[in-house]
């Protein structure tokens, strides 16, 4: 190009055509606003224990006036994993399997807290050390037995 005065039309052209096309991609609309954001919480589902009912069921020997452990299946139904933080009598065990005259109330539940973490969703069967006494006046009908205790299971989310 020899015209000098073309070629600065063009240039400026240019420089003007980008200066303004980047002015529009500037110029995009924006818009911001207020509100509130919504959330619910979810309801805890209490765990549940036994193949079927809510019992312990001990495991080994026990004898008079001796310590014993049970086994207690407990599934968490929740969508988070919870911790076990105690696992308590709920009433007087059922006998099955003696030899003789025993009432449930020949073995008690000892106070104990497993600090067992269940996964979300899992059943687990846990053995509780030390869980069961046997009362010490127990008749020889007892021997033999197997006894399912009741129990109430309390958790804690992880």
């Amino acid at each position: 190009m020899k015209n000098p005065t073309l070629r600065r039309v063009l240039v400026v052209t240019t420089v003007v055509g980008a200066t303004l096309g980047g002015g529009i991609a500037v110029a995009a609309w924006t818009s911001s606003g207020s509100g509130t954001a919504g959330a619910k919480a979810g309801t805890a589902a209490a765990p549940t224990t036994g193949a079927v009912d809510t019992s312990a069921i001990t495991t080994g020997l026990l004898y008079p006036g001796i310590d014993g452990n049970a086994l207690i299946r407990i599934t968490n139904p929740n969508p988070y994993p919870v911790k076990v933080t105690d696992i308590a009598a709920n009433g007087t065990a059922t006998v099955s399997g003696n030899s003789g005259t025993c009432a449930g109330n020949t073995v008690t539940w000892n106070v104990k807290q497993p600090n067992t973490v269940l996964a979300a969703g899992a059943t687990s069967t846990i053995t509780v050390t030390g869980a069961v006494t046997m009362a010490t006046t127990a008749p020889d009908g007892c021997q033999g037995a197997a006894y399912s205790l009741p129990v109430t299971v309390t958790v804690v989310s992880q």
